[in-house]
């Protein structure tokens, strides 16, 4: 038992038994480094790509909310790494106007990801971004259009509302040969917005109904390029109408 009273007395002494106030214990702790924002942004960007999507989520809410010294530190940041095109780091970036320069195969990607995304703002700015590149680049999207796939869908409306009239055999491919019941109405949506709604296809019928359908696209389109012809052939008026005799 003598051996606990040594102990007894450390204790004392470490609480003020032996009269000391705790005014009386200097304690000299080194400060808390800061940690450096380098750092503090190259783990927020890792949690951005975690494979959780919970931790992703709430890193992209928090780097697309960076502003002043904190966004630079960021973007000074996202230099280093090099080329990186995960799709998550690029949506932040494009909420910063931060996008690097992309092929237009890169840019489609990036805006069909982003056109599928949950948040209705997103989506519609994607499609807003389709529809001036399908102006710029219409050949890009329709290949795109060609390959069928869940993108054929938002492809196809962007194609119609930007009244790319060219894009029309391949909407009648996706129409004809869909992937699923889905697709092809997709297609006739997009067909009638890009030919009128007379002609309009059915969404679902028979093989010799759906066959009909096209057929009448398919008349339209021949005419529209018929029209086209004649007018590239036709030679400009005068500039200051006509000349008075």
């Amino acid at each position: 038992m003598s051996t606990l009273r040594p102990l007894s007395v450390v204790l004392a002494l470490l609480v003020g038994g032996c009269g000391s106030t705790a005014a009386d214990v200097r304690v000299d702790a080194p400060p808390v480094p800061r940690v450096p924002a380098r750092m503090q942004v190259a783990e927020e960007v890792g949690r951005l790509l975690a494979p959780d999507p919970a931790v992703s989520k709430a890193a992209e809410r928090r780097l697309i909310s960076l502003d002043g010294d904190d966004r630079q530190a960021f973007l000074d940041y996202v230099e280093t790494l090099q080329g990186e095109r995960d799709l998550r780091l690029l949506n932040v970036l494009d909420e910063h106007h931060a996008l690097p320069a992309m092929s237009v195969d890169e840019q489609l990607d990036f805006l069909l990801w982003k056109s599928a995304r949950p948040e209705r703002f997103y989506v519609m700015k994607a499609q807003s971004r389709l529809i001036d590149l399908a102006k710029k680049d219409p050949d890009a999207l329709i290949a795109r259009l060609g390959r069928g796939g869940p993108s054929a869908e938002v492809l196809g409306v962007v194609l119609a509302v930007s009244k790319t009239t060219r894009a029309l055999p391949a909407l009648l491919e996706r129409y004809r040969f869909p992937a699923s019941q889905r697709e092809r109405a997709a297609a006739a949506e997009a067909l009638g917005l890009l030919a009128g709604a007379e002609r309009r296809p059915r969404a679902s019928g028979s093989r010799e109904e759906i066959a009909r359908d096209a057929a009448v696209l398919e008349a339209w389109y021949e005419e529209q390029l018929a029209i086209a012809a004649e007018r590239s052939s036709v030679p400009p008026a005068p500039a200051g109408g006509e000349e008075r005799r």
